[in-house]
């Protein structure tokens, strides 16, 4: 059976939601947002399970990677049936604290299960556009 639109909104409303998680370093919330034996992958690592989640965040956290940072993310689409779906949206990193700028962008492709708290991320994966490399390599070069 396709998903509903209700699941749809409910995924959106997930991902949407642990962003607002992350902007507000609220890392337990951020990684509540996983199951249990769930995978973040990134250019940083793959990271599986709440404790290396949480190990994961709370270092990019205190080492300043989202000091002023929002999230902004769009252009879902979401797809599955039953209690499994994916989704695919870009998001956009910027800051908000400092004078504005595009920090970094990219794809998350998210595999999703519906849970009996709703759904929740089996895998996130997240594809940092190339750009935000160039520019930091560009940027040590000036240095």
């Amino acid at each position: 059976m396709p998903l509903s639109v209700d699941d749809k909104v409910a995924i959106q409303t997930l991902s949407n939601t642990q962003m607002r998680y992350l902007d507000q370093h609220a890392v337990d919330e951020w990684v509540g947002c996983w199951v249990d034996e769930g995978k973040f992958i990134a250019t940083y690592g793959t990271f599986t399970g709440h404790a290396a989640i949480k190990e994961f965040i709370v270092g990019h956290i205190a080492a300043g990677k989202e000091d002023g940072a929002r999230h902004l993310m769009t252009n879902y689409i979401i797809e599955g049936d039953g209690d499994r779906a994916t989704s695919y949206c870009l998001v956009l990193k910027v800051q908000v604290e400092n004078a504005p700028h595009i920090i970094a962008s990219g794809a998350y492709n998210d595999v999703l299960v519906r849970t009996s708290q709703g759904w929740k991320f089996e895998s996130r994966q997240l594809d940092v556009d190339n750009g935000v490399f160039a520019a930091a390599a560009a940027a040590a070069e000036q240095g």
